[in-house]
């Protein structure tokens, strides 16, 4: 949807939106039962629960909680749509303006442990902020044609190169120094096709 500047358009990832909760509403749970658990537990001495009593499971609950609730407003807060602006040549990510031919970074990170849960495309500045984008949730590519277009404009005009290790000056081992990390070629690659699950990145 575009905003009021009239070129900017917000690149709302609606798939990676349900796939970050889907993902949360597995982890947290867990994060609070096994934090409050762990009140139960010492690795040497007394448990907290040994020595305050039941007062600890409470305290273990709510502090768990609270660290859960932190976490995912840390996850809402990074994954917040960002927007592109072809005709000017820019992007913006939370707030700061970025030319296309500052971006210089793109790498593929799995949703989850593995990349059969999902795949993300991370793309940005080296030393700067970054944005990321779902290619591929489970093993269904989920950009639509508009989203495709604003991606392909913003990395045909970037500077993205995968990091040169001193011992490979060249880069010609960059895949392998360097995994997950993408040149332009390879981004603008898996935009058009995401890897199946499995599959190496170019």
């Amino acid at each position: 949807m575009s905003d009021d500047a009239g070129t900017w358009v917000e690149f709302a990832d609606a798939p990676k939106q349900r796939a970050f909760l889907r993902l949360m509403r597995t982890v947290l749970p867990i994060m609070v039962l096994v934090g409050t658990a762990s009140a139960f537990f010492s690795k040497s001495g007394e448990s907290p629960f040994q020595t305050w009593g039941l007062i600890t499971v409470p305290i273990w609950f709510v502090g768990w909680s609270t660290a859960a609730a932190i976490t995912w407003n840390v996850v809402l807060r990074l994954s917040r749509p960002f927007a592109v602006d072809v005709v000017g040549k820019r992007l913006r990510i939370r707030g700061k303006v970025l030319a296309f031919e500052q971006v210089d970074s793109a790498e593929l990170l799995p949703l989850s442990r593995d990349d059969a849960s999902g795949l993300l495309l991370r793309f940005g500045q080296k030393k700067g902020r970054k944005a990321s984008v779902l290619l591929r949730d489970r093993a269904e590519p989920v950009l639509d044609d508009e989203r495709r277009q604003l991606l392909l404009a913003v990395i045909r005009g970037s500077r993205i190169a995968r990091p040169v290790s001193p011992h490979d000056p060249t880069g010609a081992f960059g895949r392998y120094n360097f995994p997950g990390t993408l040149d332009r070629e390879g981004a603008e690659q898996v935009v058009l096709q995401p890897p199946a699950p499995g599959e190496h990145a170019p």
